[in-house]
């Protein structure tokens, strides 16, 4: 696996493709450690996870020896993950800790497993709902089809796709990291605690969240650049 560090972006790559980029102890215990590492770095705006390869990470049935959607979930700054190719299985569970998930027209995805007897073990039955809805959730892991990039499209399951992968990742990443460093992390915290409130509690989250960036030097700095018509320099504070 690599990592990489780019100004304010991280870029973690996958680099086995001799085994299909398969999410082993040996990935998993990597995955970790680099999301250690970001999280230790304040200035980093967002993480790109992408792999090595033609497929981004493939498990036919057998089940994870670990669990790395857990620290990529965690991190603090939202998570692109670029998928060059299939994600199933554990691999697919991998993109769904992910923020936003963007693939190329000929990649697939889908959960196996269950023709194996295996469970998926990385939230795949927890994240999958939340992301396409229940209906569409028990569709792909009960029959364990794959799903093409336009299916994939239409139900939620990616956001964009596109034959240029590079163009699309470079694209994003200037339109997240133009914004406010702490609204962009606020964004994340709201919307995944969100999931897991009722509305009122969520509302008052998000109110609570905006009445600390009204305080910050990046909330003066926005209105700082609107009126003297200029793009912000935000530093995060």
């Amino acid at each position: 696996m690599l990592l990489s560090l780019n100004a304010n972006v991280a870029t973690i790559t996958l680099n086995r493709p001799d085994n299909g980029n398969r999410v082993d102890r040996e990935t998993a215990d990597a995955l970790g450690e680099a999301c250690r590492l970001i999280s230790e770095d304040d200035g980093l705006r967002l993480v790109v996870l992408t792999a090595n390869g033609t497929v981004f990470s493939i498990d036919v049935g057998s089940a994870a020896t670990g669990k790395p959607g857990v620290p990529v979930a965690g991190l603090a700054v939202p998570v692109l993950v670029a998928l060059n190719g299939d994600a199933t299985g554990p691999g697919l569970e991998l993109a769904l800790a992910g923020d936003l998930r963007i693939c190329v027209p000929p990649a697939r995805f889908g959960f196996p497993g269950l023709t194996r007897g295996v469970l998926p073990q990385d939230g795949g039955t927890q994240r999958l709902p939340r992301l396409v809805g229940p209906s569409w959730a028990r569709d792909m892991l009960l029959t364990g089809r794959m799903v093409d990039a336009k299916e994939a499209l239409s139900i939620g399951l990616v956001n964009r796709v596109a034959g240029d992968l590079d163009t699309l990742i470079a694209e994003l990443t200037e339109q997240i990291t133009a914004g406010s460093p702490l609204g962009v992390r606020y964004v994340k915290e709201v919307v995944g605690k969100g999931m897991d409130l009722s509305l009122d509690q969520g509302l008052e989250l998000e109110a609570d969240l905006n009445v600390i960036l009204q305080s910050t030097s990046d909330r003066a700095e926005g209105i700082k650049s609107f009126l003297e018509k200029r793009g912000p320099n935000f530093t995060g504070s």
